[in-house]
């Protein structure tokens, strides 16, 4: 990947090079291009054709450019935003048992506008309460044990109920679980963003919570409404992060990503072949 990277960032300065230069040169031509008719018809003609080539190179490395990295750049930008994050954070809540951490969060919501149903039932899960506004939503599961099966099932569950339960096509979704232990692989996948709609209209982020050991598994370094949603709810604090709700510098599973980043290429990506998780 970091090699991916290096070749994007290089033909994005020649790019810009190209760019920046042929608007000047450009410009310069149009307020210059009365004196350099009268001064040779030649010279003008030059000029006219030095245009549209650079018209036709910037067109060329604009498509070479977005055609080769335009797609990808998002899906790398989220990866790194994992690597760069610290592996957990500690909430700020007193609660250590599961039962009284999730009243104490849904007590919360009730008093800031959300509208909360407690003890719902979707799609055959079980969630412990639901809060939401127009455009937020928040769903908060408590599971004995959790595994990386479980977060992907309550994504599905969570996804069909925004889009075909909800009718929403815009909004920004937390989903918490809340365990007393979280399995390694359930870990791995905490602060995967799931982004819906050609354009991410909406996005899904996770928070998994430990009351016990007061431990946080979310992306926390990714400016958004999600999470800001978890630092005020889940860890009790307020954004930016402070230092007091900040965990393990770096997870294992962090440097399991970053080893198997290594192997990305561009065409196990379009051909839909190449995962991060």
């Amino acid at each position: 990947m970091r090699e991916f990277r290096k070749k994007q960032k290089r033909l994005y300065r020649i790019m810009k090079a190209v760019i920046i230069f042929s608007v000047i040169f450009i410009f310069i031509f149009i307020g210059a291009q009365p004196y350099v008719e009268k001064l040779s018809s030649v010279a003008d003609i030059v000029c006219r054709y030095l245009c549209d080539i650079l018209i036709v190179a910037n067109l060329g490395i604009l498509f070479s450019y977005y055609n080769k990295y335009g797609k990808s750049d998002k899906f790398l930008e989220a990866v790194e935003y994992e690597l760069s994050d610290y592996g957990s954070y500690v909430t700020s809540r007193a609660e250590k048992e599961e039962k009284t951490f999730i009243k104490a969060m849904r007590n919360d919501f009730s008093k800031n506008g959300y509208a909360v149903n407690s003890d719902i039932e979707i799609d055959e899960f079980d969630f412990s309460f639901t809060a939401s506004t127009k455009k937020d939503f928040f769903y908060a599961a408590e599971i004995e044990s959790l595994s990386k099966n479980d977060v992907l099932a309550y994504i599905d569950v969570v996804v069909n109920d925004i889009t075909v339960h909800n009718l929403k096509r815009k909004g920004n979704a937390v989903i918490c679980f809340v365990t007393d232990k979280a399995e390694k692989e359930a870990v791995a996948i905490s602060k995967m963003i799931t982004p819906l709609g050609k354009k991410e209209q909406i996005k899904i982020a996770l928070a998994i919570v430990e009351p016990s050991s007061s431990k946080c598994y979310f992306l926390g370094n990714m400016e958004t409404k999600c999470q800001q949603v978890i630092a005020n709810y889940v860890l009790k604090c307020n954004i930016p992060i402070p230092k007091e709700n900040v965990g393990d510098k770096r997870l294992p599973f962090q440097d399991e990503l970053e080893e198997h980043m290594k192997d990305f290429n561009i065409k196990s990506f379009r051909n839909g072949t190449f995962y991060a998780h």
